[in-house]
């Protein structure tokens, strides 16, 4: 499975917002259901590629749409866990 980031928010609107905004910028992007292993937001969150995280959060935050917690899925022998990356355009993702 690809690695991918998991971007979640304080409402439903705010996701659904922010899903127009980037797809309407050409970004691969798909709202889903917050993962149960994820307690932070509202109950649904997108879910994008890694490489756009760099572009992904200063487009959101340009648009007024605040950002509540941003994780990458990570699997190991069949477990799926996620890792909280900081909340900032500067981000890790290497492990």
């Amino acid at each position: 499975m690809p690695p991918e980031v998991i971007v979640c928010f304080e409402s439903t609107a705010q996701a659904i917002m922010a899903e127009q905004t980037l797809l309407e910028k050409a970004f691969y992007v798909r709202v889903m259901p917050k993962p149960s292993a994820i307690e932070a937001g509202c109950g649904f969150c997108l879910r994008f590629l890694p490489e756009d995280i760099e572009k992904v959060v200063p487009c959101l935050l340009e648009c007024g749409i605040a950002v509540t917690e941003i994780y990458r899925k990570e699997e190991s022998e069949g477990q799926v866990s996620y890792k909280t990356l900081p909340n900032t355009t500067k981000h890790c993702l290497t492990k």
